[in-house]
């Protein structure tokens, strides 16, 4: 491992928990503020918005890390080509999100309404910072991301003190995301010169033709992690929401652990992938599997020691019934690292298919236990569903990842990972 990547993993590390730590301010400060009912109504509007705008980018921000990776003299002509194909993509989301609402939470439409505009800037942050990772410039995203924490932290803290409710809050989110997407185009711009946007066109299946299946991975994702919040939202109470919420935050929290991986390290899994460098990979793939597995066991023994203290911290005892919740929700913590590292270790080697059809496999069984436990012990189901789902996950994709670089060797050169394909985006 270069000394340039060890770098970035401590910035990495240290940037995750810093957030994470502005993070738990943020949920302090709203917790107290807002009724169990608005809190959960926020909760399942950021956790709705949260999966479902991920539809306005179709995986090309993956795809640019290694794009950019690979070529990093094209870095500024293919963010310009993203950032266009997405532009209708945005406003056709923003219009259908707000009609879903409409039609099955009218309770919540202003809130919905509100947080998918938070949520479409921070997406299209997303694009900012994979260009960032791509030139292995972590820095950049630490300083943009952290701007943005730290204006919401304190937007939300003076709502706390004027007793601003619900409508306050959200607004506090928009104005974050608004500053968010300002600190990374100045950023880029600093550092790649300005971004050129262009009608989008034909441009749109050029950008996404590649990254669909990298679409499929993250939705996958989000959606395994979001399954429980929304199924609560649909079939029991907002309070209900905000127990599990309160639990799965925390969880969320835990990620700042494995995170720093997936931006330090794909770049550097695909770069071996592209070079045939199975060998490395594979080294590489030892040292992270059973660093992170180890790591996910202690996260798990340490949230089962102090869940209740930690939880009465940062919510106050209201919320104690999410203890319980926490613990079960840790013991999926080892299977979500695992599934974590394994899926962008397919990504990196385009085989982010397969990958694809095992998350979808996962969610489908985390949805259908949710559906037959969640109307009967409500938040607690919905936790022992996660822990399933997402161990069988893990599992089914680290034997995957195995036999994929197994399989990818010298002497069988048409089982290799493809080179990164040339999208046909034309000049300046």
């Amino acid at each position: 491992m270069s000394g340039k990547t060890r770098r970035d993993l401590v910035i990495g590390f240290g940037s995750q928990l810093a957030f994470k730590g502005l993070g738990f301010v943020t949920l302090a400060l709203m917790a107290r503020n807002l009724s169990q009912a608005d809190y959960g109504k926020l909760m399942f509007a950021l956790t709705l918005c949260g999966v479902t705008v991920l539809a306005t980018d179709l995986g090309a921000s993956t795809d640019l890390v290694r794009r950019v990776a690979a070529d990093p003299a094209g870095a500024r002509r293919r963010l310009g080509r993203v950032l266009s194909a997405r532009g209708p993509l945005v406003a056709a989301y923003l219009a259908l999100i707000c009609a879903w609402a409409a039609l099955t939470k009218p309770d919540a439409l202003v809130v919905v309404a509100a947080i998918a505009v938070y949520s479409v800037l921070k997406d299209l942050y997303r694009s900012y910072a994979s260009l960032f990772l791509g030139l292995h410039r972590v820095e950049y995203s630490v300083a943009a991301y952290g701007t943005k924490l730290v204006f919401l932290v304190v937007a939300v803290a003076v709502g706390a003190a004027v007793d601003g409710g619900l409508a306050w809050m959200t607004g506090a989110h928009v104005a974050s995301g608004v500053v968010l997407l300002i600190a990374a185009a100045l950023i880029a711009r600093a550092q790649v010169g300005p971004v050129r946007l262009r009608p989008p066109g034909r441009m749109m299946r050029r950008v996404f033709a590649q990254s669909i299946w990298l679409f499929g991975a993250s939705v996958m994702g989000a959606a395994h992690l979001g399954a429980g919040t929304l199924i609560l939202g649909y079939r029991a109470p907002y309070e209900q929401v905000a127990v599990y919420e309160a639990a799965a935050r925390l969880l969320e929290a835990s990620q700042f652990m494995v995170r720093p991986l997936t931006l330090i390290l794909f770049p550097v899994s695909a770069l071996l992938a592209s070079r045939r460098e199975w060998g490395e990979l594979r080294r590489l793939m030892h040292r992270m599997f059973g660093g992170i597995i180890l790591v996910g066991i202690a996260a798990w023994g340490v949230a089962a020691l102090i869940a209740t203290p930690l939880i009465r911290v940062v919510y106050t005892g209201s919320y104690d019934e999410s203890a319980a919740i926490l613990r079960i929700l840790y013991l999926s913590v080892p299977g979500l690292y695992a599934a974590t590292v394994a899926t962008f270790v397919a990504s990196s080697m385009n085989r982010e298919r397969t990958a694809v059809l095992i998350v979808g496999s996962g969610v489908v069984v985390n949805v259908v236990i949710n559906l037959l436990v969640v109307p009967r012990i409500g938040a607690t189901g919905a936790a022992w569903a996660a822990v399933v789902s997402q161990t069988l996950t893990a599992l089914a994709l680290m034997m995957f990842t195995y036999r994929g670089v197994a399989a990818a060797t010298p002497q069988s050169p048409a089982r290799a990972a493809p080179m990164l394909p040339e999208l046909e985006l034309g000049g300046d």
